[in-house]
């Protein structure tokens, strides 16, 4: 299956840090019950970061899927899931959650206001807070498959990042579209590391395996920015994707995915 490309929400943050409009497809990352970082200490001195290791395991869920509500039920109960993690992890960095709103389509023409991008399985709106999942034929037949997972973990990563005050924060305009686009990478590559850190936390408890992983971190290792025709530096090389996944992996802690404070090269 080849990687989704998840490039609504980078291509509004690129355009929105070169125009310096006040809101362009991104939510604000207020919400009430307590307080969000504003500024660049949202980016660099999240306390999201201070939260400690992802904990909250995953009940595991049968594998006899070949319907559509079978998929999405099983999907449903995964970002149950996502929302049990990151409700803790938010909890102990005394910031405030609310689920994510959910869609499924079995058809996708269009989400967040926007055309529905080619290859995209999931995407995330931050003006709606809302996850919109594509069940395609292959979610169908393999809706545990760990990288389906991975690329909803990532839309969800999001929508993280929109709830601790980093989607606002990264709103603040640039002079250049180099910039913009490097501030897109951080946004992503820091999506991919999130992402990680919530698959350590699930892995044990869905019988993966490391071979699985392996998979994984090879599938998205081939999916940088270099590797598609035509495409903007907006989500990072392969080589760095994989580094922030397995980076995000190896510690299970949202701590290992400050891309705000990382170097030029490794957001590349």
């Amino acid at each position: 299956m080849r990687t989704p490309r998840i490039v609504l929400l980078a291509g509004a943050l690129v355009g929105l840090l070169l125009t310096g409009t006040a809101h362009a497809n991104v939510g604000t990352a207020r919400t009430a019950g307590g307080p969000v970082p504003t500024g660049s200490k949202a980016l660099t001195h999240n306390p999201l970061y201070r939260s400690g290791k992802m904990t909250v395991p995953c009940g595991r869920h049968p594998d006899d899927f070949a319907s559509f509500g079978a998929a999405k039920k099983h999907l449903t109960a995964m970002l149950g899931c996502l929302n049990a993690s990151w409700s803790a992890q938010l909890k102990k960095a005394g910031l405030p959650f609310k689920k994510p709103a959910v869609q499924f389509l079995t058809k996708s023409t269009s989400a967040c206001e926007a055309r529905w991008p080619e290859y995209v399985v999931g995407l995330y709106c931050p003006d709606q807070r809302q996850m919109v999942i594509r069940v395609n034929d292959y979610a169908i037949q393999n809706p545990a498959d760990p990288d389906l997972l991975l690329l909803i973990a990532h839309e969800y990563a999001h929508h993280v990042q929109n709830l601790t005050g980093i989607l606002v924060a990264g709103q603040t305009p640039v002079r250049t579209k180099a910039k913009a686009l490097e501030r897109s990478r951080r946004m992503e590559l820091q999506a991919e590391c999130l992402a990680g850190a919530f698959m350590a936390s699930i892995w044990p408890s869905q019988q993966y395996t490391a071979e699985d992983w392996a998979e994984a971190v090879d599938l998205l290792g081939r999916s940088g920015d270099e590797e598609i025709d035509d495409a903007e530096r907006t989500h990072g090389t392969s080589r760095n994707r994989a580094a922030w996944l397995q980076r995000g992996f190896d510690k299970a802690s949202p701590g290992a995915c400050n891309t705000w404070t990382a170097t030029a090269s490794s957001v590349a």
